[in-house]
């Protein structure tokens, strides 16, 4: 019998190095959920004491319900607005390759590099002079901006490796252009589409800095709304919602993970049924 040989050291290094990144990524995340269950109010680590009073405290703050149903709203329609406007972008970026194809990507994806203070004031200067400050269209506006570059970035590495006579063989065969994205492109790059709309709606529902600068009193997110409850009040609260959209996050990505699995399994099965008549 064969004996497996031990990993090489550097594959140890490696293995132990990722593991500590995961520590360090994971452990900010811990000390927030074991503090959302303190049982005094104030903020300390580690907790004295487990209560889940401020879980309770929460769920009385009927401000948090609004301002997380406003904030769903608004980056579902930054999303969905997003995704048409990036999709229809990434796809003349790559399918047509003209002068301006690299001008055009740079313009979409400035905004990653702009700290979003700055976007911020600039939005809300702009807004201004337009007089559209305080409607519901600058703030739409400026989460499509924020969220584009990541939808194009995504998109446009997918389009990229996509196979183009695929395309031209179902316009050859009498499909129109419409129909052929949605029939033949589309499923290719569902999974890319769904991870850039991810993107998109955490990207827009976290925002602070340019939210901040065209909400009005009344009608904040909830990143706005928990903002200012921890100038009013320093309990664990915000702790407590914090968990709670950290186990939305899970769930989103669970969800994500089920669906891109079902989308390879038709491969896979492809691949062995290929296997066998060989």
């Amino acid at each position: 019998m064969a004996t497996r040989s031990l990993p090489h050291y550097r594959y140890l290094l490696l293995g132990a190095f990722a593991v500590l990144g995961a520590l360090f990524v994971v452990s900010p995340l811990a000390v927030v959920v074991l503090n959302s269950f303190s049982a005094v109010a104030y903020n300390v680590f580690p907790p004295e004491g487990f209560s889940p009073r401020w879980y309770i405290n929460l769920f009385q703050q009927e401000s948090f319900y609004l301002a997380a149903l406003r904030s769903v709203i608004l980056a579902l329609t930054a999303t969905a607005v997003a995704m048409v406007v990036g999709t229809m972008a990434a796809y003349s970026i790559v399918r047509y390759r003209r002068r301006w194809a690299d001008m055009a990507k740079a313009a979409l994806l400035s905004p990653i590099v702009l700290p979003n203070i700055v976007l911020g004031v600039a939005v809300f200067m702009f807004f201004i002079r337009i007089g559209m400050y305080g409607t519901y269209f600058s703030l739409v506006a400026t989460h499509v901006v924020v969220v584009l570059p990541f939808v194009t970035a995504v998109l446009t590495a997918a389009l990229a490796n996509y196979d183009w006579t695929q395309q031209e063989a179902a316009m050859d065969l009498g499909a129109g252009p419409l129909r052929t994205f949605f029939r033949i492109t589309m499923p290719q790059i569902s999974i890319s589409m769904v991870v850039s709309a991810l993107f998109a709606f955490v990207t827009s529902f976290d925002q602070v800095e340019t939210t901040l600068f065209l909400v009005r009193a009344g009608d904040n997110t909830l990143p706005i709304e928990m903002f200012l409850y921890l100038q009013k009040w320093q309990d664990p609260t915000i702790a407590a919602l914090s968990s709670v959209l950290i186990a939305f996050a899970l769930m989103i990505v669970a969800v994500l993970s089920i669906f891109m699995r079902n989308k390879e399994l038709p491969a896979s099965l492809l691949r062995q049924d290929r296997e066998t008549a060989e």
